[in-house]
């Protein structure tokens, strides 16, 4: 039996007998849901603190004249590193059987080499070097992310989905902005910062593995040879064609939005025409997005458990993002960016709130859950190779970065109509 269809008969079942799915508490998922939320949290922080500041000042000392350039060259090949590892973590994950369960240890082995790697990405004086362990930097935290994910349709049933689902987009919100105001705060101090978001990350995964540890020894393991390591990247669409379209379209729509993050500060310093006061536009941009953010992730996620939907919810976040991404494409002032993040910041937190919830209704397997979602996790990283690298190859043809917004504009638009597509799954 699918993921899918097993999840669905335990939802009937529970609102048949109790017309209420059981709560959190009874469920004993409440130090879960907490963990889970601090360690996404602390994850989105640290990848954008890196790619939205630390990064993007990097390059810019570096190479002034090629900096576009540059940060799409390092982000791109940092994300083949995410490619690979995410599918191979989750197999792993999925495979090993411990006292503290089959993600933990994989989560701290990942965090420790975080930790090291960062201090080497801190100390990096040259492209190369920032690409290297950049690359390094991707592996290491797909072995944190990917298994953290798997919890939600390994432990949570599919009518409390949703809470965790809106955990996911809040954090990745959050991490957005918050990681924003960090790199600002550091922007003059990159290697305090560095240390300061690494030991935050490794601290939040030894906190989640000491809260939510389960034991997994006794469970059969499923079967692993070379043959199953060529697997861990693929999934047949046509056999599964709602997880194929759920692939594709997550893929084009975080390859619209994904470069107008990356390349934040340039379009503050190019775009917008704030110079040197750019990095000082970033928290009061940060705060917008937050506001933005809380009313269109809590909605959303407050909609999808009550109503059961998750794409008519999609639609409507896609239309608002794209309605805010029109804002600063006419109206390049700071004022354009401050309302547009405010309202871009809604339409992303909503679509993040419900997308895990969509994805976990379509998985082809229980048992190679942690491999199906390292493949889906593989549209977050190869959106930063193609939508980076498109980016970065338009403004340096165009010398313009409005160009971003209308790429953004277009990939949205393709991505949620992929959604749409996607039959058997409200």
């Amino acid at each position: 039996m699918s993921i899918s269809s097993q999840r669905s008969a335990e939802g009937e079942n529970e609102t048949v007998s109790s017309g209420l799915p059981p709560s959190l508490r009874e469920l004993k998922l409440v130090g879960l849901l907490s963990t889970f939320t601090l360690c996404a949290f602390v994850l989105f922080l640290f990848w954008n603190a890196l790619q939205a500041v630390f990064l993007a000042l990097q390059v810019q000392s570096i190479d002034q004249d090629s900096a576009a350039a540059g940060l799409a060259l390092v982000i791109g090949v940092g994300a083949f590193g995410a490619l690979i590892s995410a599918p191979i973590a989750g197999a792993l994950s999925d495979r090993t059987r411990t006292r503290i369960g089959g993600r933990a240890p994989w989560m701290l082995f990942g965090a420790v080499a975080t930790f090291f790697f960062a201090l080497m990405l801190a100390n990096s004086g040259t492209i190369m070097e920032l690409t290297i362990y950049w690359f390094l930097i991707q592996i290491s935290t797909n072995f944190i992310f990917t298994p953290l994910m798997v919890h939600i349709p390994a432990r949570v049933p599919l009518k409390r989905r949703g809470i965790f689902s809106a955990a996911v987009g809040i954090s990745n919100l959050l991490g957005i902005l918050i990681g924003q105001v960090l790199g600002a705060a550091f922007s003059e101090e990159i290697l305090a910062g560095y240390i300061l978001v690494s030991v935050l990350l490794l601290l939040a995964v030894m906190i989640f593995v000491v809260v939510s540890r389960q034991s997994n020894i006794g469970i059969a393991k499923p079967s692993f040879s070379l043959t199953d390591i060529v697997k861990t990247f693929w999934v047949n669409p046509i056999k599964y064609p709602a997880f194929g379209w759920i692939f594709l379209g997550r893929l084009l729509f975080l390859t619209g939005f994904f470069p107008l993050k990356v390349y934040l500060l340039y379009i503050l310093q190019d775009y917008i025409e704030l110079g040197d006061n750019a990095v000082k536009s970033l928290p009061p941009m940060a705060l917008a997005g937050i506001v933005g953010g809380a009313i269109g992730t809590g909605y959303a996620g407050w909609l999808s458990d009550r109503l059961g939907v998750t794409r008519p919810i999609i639609y409507a976040c896609s239309a608002l993002m794209i309605g805010a991404i029109l804002i600063p494409l006419f109206f390049p002032t700071f004022a354009g960016m401050i309302i547009y993040s405010v309202l871009v910041g809604a339409g992303f937190g909503g679509f993040a709130s419900v997308d895990y919830v969509l994805i976990t209704k379509v998985l082809p397997s229980e048992r190679d859950a942690g491999k199906d979602l390292g493949i889906i996790n593989m549209t977050t990283t190869l959106s930063q190779t193609m939508g980076v690298g498109l980016a970065g190859f338009m403004v340096s043809m165009l010398d313009n970065y409005s160009i971003l917004f209308v790429m953004a504009i277009v990939f949205i638009t393709l991505g949620t109509a992929c959604v749409a597509l996607i039959r058997g799954v409200r």
